[in-house]
């Protein structure tokens, strides 16, 4: 039954403990749950913060392109209605800004497919718009003036100037709906972290709190577990009939006791006293009678000792007592009071009232005795009194 108790304890303890485990080990995976969503919430916003920045680039050529490209037709234009070849150097500059501006553009669009595309239109148009205005230029420089503005007239430069614009505005298009995208994107990532972080708070409190109680029944499970480890103790060094110290529990005091005051620096009596004519009242009375004295003489004899002896039943109406920190005249006394105790009042059982008495031997510790010499010596001072006609207290040599 025992180990019944025990087991279904310990099952009990072991459940507690796994769910105490489980919410540590969740809380931990919560965390990790946290850092990865923080993490990624971070690289979130740096991707939106670089396509931005990359966005802005974009902006910045195309703005570029475009003042590269009216640079090149106004230059065009002043040295055709003046010739003077100072108009040309804006013209000039406007070729190589283009130029560097594309490759700066292409760049730029190596990871996106449309964006490529559409650069390779506008090469296409800012060179042919360079040939238009170099054809122009050098009809103007052969003195044709005439072929010059009928070359100007037919509109194919205003044509390439108008593409090259429209194709700058659809990269500008496009890239800021990227820009949007990304934003958006980033902003529904956002909000949807700060939710996961929310449901993440309430769901830590939540284990917090489990774990607390988790915590606090292992903590009682443990001390249920520690109390019946100790019931179990007391009951194996118990006597169930009396409550004292069973044979083998005094045993084990005795001996701490002797070994504590075996080098003659601390005192220590022992008594061993017994219920006389025992059987006489068995046979009278019978043996629940016999019980029932045995528990009254139990209880009498704690009442007169002190709180620090030890008094144990070791035998069936055979009773020990340990007496630390006594001498020989303490003891004396004390067994004589505790005699007079037992004698003084009759036992009532079931209306019967039965006198009892009993015998005493003491022995006092000698330097370096063993156990087994000073119970010999208490064991024959009981013979002795047993002999000079019980209820008497005797010491032993």
């Amino acid at each position: 039954m025992n180990f019944l108790v025990r087991l279904a304890g310990r099952k009990g303890l072991d459940r507690r403990s796994y769910a105490l485990i489980g919410c540590v080990v969740l809380l931990a995976a919560l965390l990790t749950g946290a850092s990865w969503s923080a993490v990624g919430s971070s690289q979130e916003r740096q991707r939106a913060a670089e396509w931005q920045i990359h966005t802005l680039q974009v902006l910045l050529e195309t703005d570029d392109l475009k003042v590269a490209t009216l640079s090149m037709v106004r230059g065009e234009r002043g040295y055709l209605l003046t010739g003077d070849e100072t108009f040309l150097q804006p013209y000039q500059r406007g070729l190589v800004d283009s130029r560097e501006g594309l490759d700066r553009l292409t760049q730029l669009a190596l990871d996106n497919p449309q964006q490529q595309q559409r650069i390779g239109r506008l090469q296409t148009e800012i060179a042919h718009l360079s040939s238009v205005l170099e054809e122009i230029v050098e009809l103007k420089r052969s003195g044709d003036h005439a072929a010059a503005l009928a070359r100007v007239g037919s509109g194919a430069g205003r044509t390439a100037t108008d593409e090259i614009l429209e194709e700058l505005r659809g990269i500008e298009t496009i890239e800021q709906d990227l820009l949007a995208v990304q934003t958006e994107d980033a902003r529904a990532k956002a909000v949807a972290n700060e939710r996961y972080q929310y449901a993440l708070t309430l769901i830590g409190i939540l284990l917090l709190g489990l774990s607390a109680w988790a915590t606090i029944l292992v903590r009682r499970a443990l001390a249920a577990e520690a109390e019946a480890r100790r019931m179990l103790q007391r009951t194996a060094s118990s006597d169930e009939m009396t409550g004292l110290s069973n044979r083998r529990g005094f045993m084990d005091a005795l001996h701490r006791s002797v070994a504590r005051s075996s080098d003659g620096r601390k005192e220590l009596a022992y008594a061993i006293f017994d219920i006389d004519r025992f059987k006489s009242i068995n046979d009278t009375y019978g043996h629940a009678a016999g019980d029932a004295v045995i528990a009254e003489v139990a209880r009498r004899a704690v009442a007169t000792f002190r709180a620090r002896d030890l008094v144990g039943r070791i035998g069936g109406e055979e009773f020990g007592v340990i007496l630390p920190a006594a001498n020989q005249a303490e003891a004396m006394e004390a067994c004589a009071r505790m005699r007079a105790a037992i004698e003084a009042e009759p036992i009532m059982i079931d209306g019967k009232s039965i006198g009892v008495t009993v015998s005493v031997g003491v022995s006092q510790l000698h330097r370096e005795e063993t156990v087994e010499s000073l119970m010999a010596r208490a064991d024959h001072a009981l013979y002795e009194a047993k002999n000079s006609g019980r209820n008497v207290v005797r010491l032993a040599a």
